[in-house]
């Protein structure tokens, strides 16, 4: 349903040093409605080589409406792809999309200059009032979409009937699960499934074994599987 949101431009994020292309951390907070210390947070806990961290995060600082100089990054279209793998959410991958776009655009903007920065310049500049109310239809549209997705699914799970069938089918997977962890701890996720009548690809019954998981059971990484014991 994404394609249904308005085109959001983003060029106007996108700044250039020495020819490079990059945007600051405190735009992706602003698009992405996060706090800036949390895009901060989440920019020192990435797990890559510093080489990586050093060509595509590079520490600057801003001064806030207060006037004090707090730390920021000048991030590169690199380093945004690998900062924001984390964002989830129809919203967050749109905007993803369209910071992704803007990055592009204004490679081939540069790539295309005759002399100077002149028309990159510009088209940072280019209608930035009409792209601010354009991204605020975007969360609006955004969120309306996801207020109809959430009613729908009320509506689909609303008769008495159903949910009464759910239920009953979910005290049985808890049932089949705690026989079987008592007789055979220690199992991995595919015979726990298995014990209750389930693939392990099966998503609803996945789902009561992660909810259930330090209520009836717990499980603990052995090797590179989940191993599963019963806590009753």
């Amino acid at each position: 349903m994404v394609n249904q949101l308005p085109d959001v431009d983003l060029r106007h994020y996108i700044s250039v040093k020495e020819n490079q292309l990059y945007t600051p951390s405190t735009r992706i907070a602003e698009v992405f409605e996060k706090e800036h210390r949390n895009v901060l947070r989440a920019i020192r806990s990435i797990e890559c080589s510093s080489y990586f961290t050093a060509l595509n995060f590079e520490l600057s600082e801003f001064t806030d409406t207060t006037g004090r100089k707090l730390p920021m990054y000048n991030v590169t279209k690199d380093g945004f792809m690998f900062l924001v793998m984390g964002f989830t959410g129809k919203q967050a991958a749109a905007i993803k999309e369209a910071y992704i776009n803007a990055f592009n655009q204004m490679a081939e903007a540069l790539q295309n200059k005759q002399h100077d920065n002149g028309a990159v310049m510009a088209l940072q500049a280019t209608n930035q009032t009409l792209q601010g109310e354009l991204l605020q239809l975007y969360r609006d549209k955004a969120q309306l979409l996801e207020q109809q997705l959430s009613q729908t699914k009320k509506a689909n799970t609303s008769k008495p009937t159903s949910n009464k069938y759910f239920e009953h089918k979910k005290h049985q997977f808890i049932h089949h699960v705690v026989q079987y962890l008592h007789q055979n701890p220690g199992a991995n996720k595919t015979n726990v499934m298995a014990s209750a009548g389930y693939k392990k690809d099966d998503k609803t019954a996945r789902k009561w074994l992660a909810d259930y998981e330090g209520i009836h059971w717990e499980s603990e990484i052995i090797g590179i599987s989940h191993a599963y014991f019963c806590k009753e």
